[in-house]
C-alpha cells in the first residue's frame, strides 16, 4: 500500500538556514484536503540550503522541493530529533559506532544525513521514502558528499520489506511519520518488519488531531513506548505539541 505525502505545515526549528531561494512556510501543504496525492497540486519550489546546528562541524546542504509532495520540504519534528541526537553524542562519543541506521520516510533526507555527518563511526545510513522523493534525497546525498556511506532506497509503507532494506538496521529513526490516518496502520505493520526486540527506534511526533491517539493505542500493542525525557529542550518543544519517544519491540 503506497502511502500518500501529506503534511501539515509547521514553523522552522531552532537552527540557522542560510538559502538561495525563499520558501514559503504557507504553501498548499493541507493534509486534510484529500488522501490522493494527484488531488492536490503543491506549489513547486525548489533551492538549496545550508542548514547549521550548534553541534554539527559543517552545515547539511539541503534541497528542498515540493513537486513531489510535502516531503520535500523540511519539518520542526525533525530538529528535535536532530539535537536531541547531536546531544547525545557529546555525551558520547562511541553512540552509534558500529551501527546500520534506517530514516524512515525521510522526505528531503535531513534527519539521516545530519546523522550520517555528525556520528563518522556509523555503519551505514538508509533514507528511504517513496518514488516521488527518490530523486531529492540522492540529490542531497551527493550535495553532502555521503554517497559512501548513505544510500537511498524505496519503501511504501504496509508492503513487504524489499531486498535492498535488508538486513535489518540496528537503529530506525522515524521523524514526523504520524500525520495521515489511513497511514496509521501501514506505519505500524512497517515498524514491525523493520525491527527485532533489539532494534531501537527514535520517534519524533507533532500533535495535530485528536485521532492521533488511535494511532498510539496501535504502536503500544506491538512496542514498548517510552517518552524521552532527558532532553535539555524537551520543556520548550513539548509546549508546541511536540514529541520524542524511544520504542523498543514487545
Amino acid at each position: 500500500m503506497a502511502i500518500p505525502d501529506l503534511k501539515q505545515s509547521t514553523s522552522t526549528g531552532n537552527h540557522s538556514i542560510s538559502s538561495n531561494h525563499e520558501f514559503d512556510n504557507q504553501s498548499n501543504c493541507n493534509p486534510f484536503e484529500s488522501t490522493q496525492m494527484d488531488a492536490r497540486k503543491p506549489e513547486v519550489e525548489t533551492g538549496v540550503s545550508d542548514i547549521s546546528y550548534d553541534s554539527l562541524l559543517n552545515p547539511i546542504h539541503l534541497q528542498q522541493d515540493l513537486s513531489g509532495g510535502c516531503g520535500g520540504k523540511t519539518w520542526e519534528a525533525a530538529d528535535i530529533m536532530i539535537e536531541y541526537l547531536l546531544w547525545k553524542k557529546s555525551q558520547s562519543d562511541t553512540f552509534f559506532d558500529g551501527k546500520r541506521i534506517l530514516d524512515l520516510g525521510s522526505g528531503t533526507g535531513l534527519v539521516g544525513l545530519a546523522v550520517a555527518s555528525a556520528f563518522p563511526g556509523v555503519q551505514h545510513m538508509t533514507l528511504t521514502d517513496q518514488i516521488p522523493m527518490m530523486e531529492l534525497m540522492k540529490q542531497n546525498i551527493l550535495l553532502n558528499g555521503l554517497e559512501r556511506k548513505v544510500d537511498a532506497q524505496i519503501l511504501d509503507w504496509g508492503t513487504p520489506l524489499p531486498e535492498s532494506i535488508m538486513p535489518l538496521s540496528d537503529v530506525i529513526l522515524a521523524s514526523d511519520c504520524v500525520y495521515l490516518e489511513i497511514a496509521f496502520q501501514p506505519l505500524v505493520d512497517t515498524l514491525v518488519l523493520l525491527s527485532t526486540k533489539e532494534t531501537v527506534i527514535y520517534l519524533s511526533y507533532m500533535k495535530r488531531r485528536n485521532a492521533d491517539k488511535r494511532f498510539f493505542q496501535m504502536l503500544r500493542k506491538k512496542f514498548i513506548l517510552k517518552e524521552i525525557e532527558d532532553d535539555p529542550k524537551r520543556e520548550v518543544y513539548s509546549r508546541k505539541g511536540l514529541h520524542l519517544y524511544l520504542l523498543t519491540k514487545k
